[in-house]
């Protein structure tokens, strides 16, 4: 027998050994073949994905701050201011607080002229002289040039005056004091002894010049017109009182000269 036969016959058998041992394997291990995809069904057209949940985010709570902490954050906390409500502006009375209604005093050095219209040109009515007192029933009005105000002295005059002229106050609403006013005297007046050059005043039993004299006051003499007028030697008389009981009659004054003058 050759030799190569005989070597030959060994490495068949190894062979055959290796390839049962590989087909062992494969058997052992499964098939490597993919498995095959799932076969949609029918009228559902291709499979819907399932969608991939998405975790739900849990809201973060703003821990309550202690007491101690809110009353320390209000305190520091800035208020709101409000806004103010303004009160509705009230006129300003007139200078010198002139007022409806109320009495005024005239200032003016020469007295006031008093007209039917707030213009100088409007007819003239009559005149209040310095010191008198009047009530203010309108105004003001301005008009050409002055600040007129119409007035009334109680005793049946009244008219337009001019107040002033936007510099120069001639009507006031503070009165202060009474003060002698150069207008004829009524009856019920409180009247001033107005002599001029030191003269004294006669208070007589009687009116006229032939009434025997009681007494002689001086200037500056306040009393008190209770009874007349009586006209005599062409001279008005009053019956005055003095306040501390003195009576008698003392003429009104000459054509030149007032000697009673009324205070208002």
């Amino acid at each position: 027998m050759p030799a190569g036969d005989t070597i030959g016959v060994p490495m068949f058998h190894a062979r055959l050994l290796v390839s049962v041992l590989l087909a062992l394997a494969l058997s052992a291990c499964g098939s490597f073949v993919p498995p095959p995809e799932p076969t949609p069904a029918r009228g559902l057209g291709k499979p819907t994905a399932t969608p991939t949940p998405r975790a739900t985010r849990t809201p973060t709570r703003t821990p309550t701050p202690p007491p101690a902490v809110q009353a320390l954050y209000l305190t520091l906390t800035p208020t709101a201011t409000p806004t103010p409500v303004l009160p509705t502006p009230t006129p300003t009375p007139y200078p010198g607080l002139i007022q409806l209604g109320k009495p005024a005093r005239v200032i003016a050095r020469t007295g006031l002229n008093v007209r039917e219209a707030p213009s100088p040109s409007a007819q003239r009515l009559g005149n209040f002289p310095p010191n008198a007192v009047v009530t203010v029933t309108e105004g003001p009005v301005e008009a050409e040039g002055y600040i007129w105000w119409k007035v009334d002295n109680q005793y049946g005059l009244a008219g337009w005056v001019a107040g002033g002229d936007g510099e120069d106050v001639w009507l006031t609403g503070e009165l202060g004091e009474k003060r002698p006013v150069n207008r004829p005297v009524r009856l019920g007046d409180v009247v001033q002894v107005t002599t001029a050059n030191g003269r004294n005043l006669s208070i007589r039993y009687e009116p006229g010049v032939r009434g025997l004299l009681i007494k002689r006051v001086v200037a500056g003499t306040h009393l008190q017109v209770i009874d007349g007028p009586v006209i005599l030697d062409n001279v008005r008389w009053w019956k005055v009182q003095r306040a501390d009981g003195l009576v008698g009659w003392a003429a009104e004054g000459s054509k030149r000269e007032r000697w009673l003058s009324p205070l208002e």
